[in-house]
């Protein structure tokens, strides 16, 4: 068996979504049908757009978000189904 059979690679395949753009002082959103909500890790890319806002991304999920490292955010929870890192904005 050579080397190279014993390597994974991790794809990441991204995704285009429509959504509303959702914030409050946990972070900011992409909400997706009834309240399904994305935690946007890179926010400075919808900092144009406005709360409530119709968007159209393309971006990844991520399990890291390093942006929000060290920050604080307020003592709310926010049910998400995950975060999202967005690659552009339509």
């Amino acid at each position: 068996m050579s080397a190279s059979s014993f390597l994974s690679c991790k794809s990441v395949q991204n995704s285009s979504q429509n959504g509303t753009v959702f914030r409050d002082c946990t972070g900011t959103y992409l909400r997706v049908g009834e309240n399904n909500d994305y935690l946007v890790c890179n926010s400075d890319a919808l900092k144009e757009k406005k709360d409530g806002e119709k968007v159209s991304l393309v971006f990844v999920y991520t399990k890291e978000c390093a942006e929000r490292d060290g920050k604080i955010m307020c003592m709310m929870y926010h049910e998400n189904k995950g975060m999202i890192r967005v690659k552009s904005v339509k």
